[in-house]
């Protein structure tokens, strides 16, 4: 056998030696554990023997790493997270779902104390071994109770500062939604969402100590994708949000320079948390530019619609009436219930009607004095429609 063939050898017996020492392992924590094993062995002298497992377990993995290549480093590594975790979540179940004793209180101090002593563990390999550590990995239910407790503190912390910075109510119900949905995570944190978490926090009660008074939610939006955070909420806040000032504008023209204005300083925020909450979700400023890429594709789509409209001779471009703009829009609204137009979006027949009519009173129509006049009735403009359809009854009856 060649020196290297011996080397590989060796080598794989290295790894099914500590393989064999995890199991080993956890049968001596298993047998401290059992009713009994107290009195054949004092407390102090099996935790001490537990304890020094443990580190040399550790050291030993940190030795064989440096002796293999990355690859089978990592399978090595994680292998030996699985198998601790496993263990986390075994003796986790005793606690939770043993059977009753006489001295479970005491029983399950211990057995906490080995928890702890198994997550040290993890965390060393952690922060030794990140390249190698698997960050997908669930949580145990100790720390997924731990991350909700810190959750909770600081969300509290964060409401607080948010309420002294004289938010508006969109502002706060973001993040009281935000953080209910954090609460009520379906399953469990991943290490990687856990370290996030960490980081996002931190961030966030730092910067929101640097802003001034009052807080606009536009800056609270910054903030977040800035933050990486690509929880669906926070996806769905900012769609709504958008939405919304996007129907307070007066017309398409100022839509247009509204969205583009928005995509900019979109695309402009610099992330200074580079991994996103959620890996399996796209990044947040994509998420958010591609919705943004699709309003402005509606848009055109309007535009394009009245171009054709237009160049067919259908509908002069503009197009002016001797109505007030609510009766136009009360005029329109009664050829929309007659059934003489037919639509199945209001809202583009509101926007094609100010973008291509005009008044007696105005030359430009707003799309949202439009929009309230068209679901209101006032009675004078109702008796004014009137007026002119019995005109447009007597010339049809002068045709006949």
């Amino acid at each position: 056998m060649n020196n290297e063939n011996k080397s590989a050898k060796i080598k794989q017996l290295a790894v099914k030696q500590m393989m064999y020492e995890i199991i080993s392992f956890r049968e001596l924590i298993l047998d401290a554990i059992k009713i009994g094993t107290a009195y054949q062995c004092p407390n102090k002298a099996l935790q001490d023997k537990i304890l020094k497992e443990s580190k040399r377990i550790t050291n030993s993995i940190l030795h064989h790493v440096a002796q293999v290549e990355p690859d089978k480093s990592k399978t090595y590594v994680r292998q030996h997270q699985r198998g601790l975790m496993q263990l986390i979540n075994e003796l986790e179940t005793v606690i939770t779902d043993g059977e009753p004793y006489a001295d479970q209180a005491q029983r399950n101090e211990e057995i906490s104390s080995i928890v702890n002593l198994l997550h040290q563990m993890v965390l060393d390999l952690q922060q030794h071994l990140p390249y190698y550590f698997d960050f997908d990995c669930p949580v145990s239910a100790f720390c997924q109770k731990q991350l909700f407790l810190d959750i909770a503190a600081n969300s509290s912390q964060v409401l607080k500062k948010v309420e002294e910075l004289q938010a508006d109510h969109e502002t706060i119900t973001l993040f009281k939604q935000m953080f209910e949905n954090l609460n009520n995570h379906p399953g469990r944190f991943t290490f990687e969402q856990a370290g996030y978490l960490y980081d996002f926090f931190e961030s966030l009660k730092m910067a929101l100590d640097n802003f001034l008074l009052p807080l606009d939610l536009s800056q609270i939006i910054l903030l977040l994708v800035s933050l990486n955070f690509n929880h669906p909420s926070f996806y769905h806040a900012c769609c709504q949000h958008l939405n919304l000032e996007l129907q307070n504008c007066e017309n398409i023209s100022e839509q247009y320079r509204l969205i583009h204005f928005f995509k900019k300083l979109i695309g402009q925020v610099f992330k200074t948390i580079s991994t996103p909450y959620n890996r399996n979700l796209p990044d947040i400023d994509e998420a958010i530019l591609r919705y943004i890429e699709n309003e402005i594709s509606y848009l055109r789509s309007i535009d394009t619609i009245a171009e054709d409209l237009s160049r067919g001779g259908i509908l002069e471009s503009n197009f002016k009436v001797t109505f007030t703009v609510r009766q136009l829009a009360l005029f329109v609204n009664l050829q929309v219930e007659a059934g003489i137009i037919t639509t199945q979006s209001p809202k583009l027949l509101h926007q094609y009607i100010t973008k291509h009519y005009s008044t007696s009173e105005k030359d430009i129509i707003s799309e949202k004095s439009f929009k309230n006049a068209y679901y209101g009735n006032v009675e004078k403009d109702i008796q004014k429609v009137i007026e002119k359809i019995a005109t447009m009854l007597s010339i049809a009856q002068l045709k006949c």
